[in-house]
Order: structure tokens, then sequence, then C-alpha cells
């Protein structure tokens, strides 16, 4: 029963009069982002991200995006691609790897992995993909670094086609909650 039904109808005269009952809105999702920088910070999102899948038997994508060399990268090494190849190979393996390790516990799972500009690569992913949801995390920067920088979860915020939830490091945690009661619930 929710806060709009009544155990007892309001009478007028001798018939019960019944009051409108408020439909409660459904949330269906579909697909849900995971961005991630495949640190010990950025875990804790995809965390979150993959019990909320869990609950709503929604396809989890983690994706990775790694920046492109920069010309340093290039000058250090003979070879203009190696540095490049090295780079997106290492970004790969590792994405890789997380994302055999949560298909484990949730098949639903794939990857992406990207090259260029964090926050805009995850805003054109989430076009791209028709993502219901984005699951990111943030980390606790020195206030100069935020400054001059922002955040990529600060600019995902400003972009995404869609809702975001955003995760810090130090917060109350309710995963471990929230996949029981999901489960339960089934």
């Amino acid at each position: 029963m929710n806060r709009f039904e009544t155990e007892d109808p309001v009478r007028a005269g001798d018939r019960p009069v019944v009051a409108p009952v408020r439909a409660r809105p459904v949330i269906g999702l579909k697909r849900i982002l995971a961005p991630t920088d495949l640190t010990p910070d950025g875990r804790k999102a995809v965390e979150y991200a993959l019990a909320l899948a869990e609950c709503f038997n929604a396809q989890l994508t983690l994706l990775h995006v790694y920046d492109s060399p920069s010309l340093y990268d290039y000058a250090r090494e003979l070879n203009d691609y190696s540095v490049a190849d090295l780079i997106r190979e290492n970004a790969q393996n590792s994405l890789d790897s997380l994302c055999l390790e949560i298909k484990e516990e949730y098949p639903r799972t794939d990857s992406q992995l990207r090259c260029g500009v964090p926050a805009k690569e995850i805003v054109a992913a989430a076009k791209d993909l028709e993502v219901d949801l984005i699951v990111i995390s943030t980390h606790n920067y020195n206030w100069l670094t935020h400054l001059t920088h922002g955040s990529d979860a600060e600019q995902v915020l400003r972009h995404a086609p869609c809702p975001i939830m955003v995760v810090r490091k130090e917060e109350h945690d309710f995963v471990a909650a929230t996949a029981k009661a999901c489960t339960a619930a089934s």
C-alpha cells in the first residue's frame, strides 16, 4: 500500500468514494555505461554499475578511454607507431581483464576501448550506445587541479544524453544492500 491509498474508503452518502491512486513511475534500465580509468578508485563506480545492471537485468558496458600519445612520447621512440600501439595494447589488456572478471559474475557485460579526451569520448559512447544511465567515479583532486582542468565527471554531467550517477571514493556505500534487495525481490 502506498501513501495515496487508504484502507477505509471515504464515503459520500451510502456509496464509497474511491480516491485516485497515483501510478508509480517505472524505471527501465536497458543499458548502463560504466566508464573506468582502471584504477582502484574507479573500481567503486564499476561495482555500483554492476549492482544496478543485476537489479534491472541491463546490459553493462565497461568503457575505458586512453589518451593519445604526446609528441614527447613519439620523440623518445624510433618507430612512430610503437608508442601508440603499446599504450593501446596495455589499455586493451587491462580492460579485457576487468571485463572477464565482471563477466564471471554478470554475463551481460561487454567493453569498449576508445582513444581521446575522456569526457568527450564518454558522452559520445553514451550517445552511440543509447545508454539509459552512466555510472562514473570522481576523484578527490586538489583544488588547483580542479580549478584549472575541472573533472571528467563534471564535463560528462554537462553534456551527457542521459542521467548520471556520480560515485565518490569516500561516501556512504549502499551497493551490498541494493544487490541483496534486488536478489530477494526476484
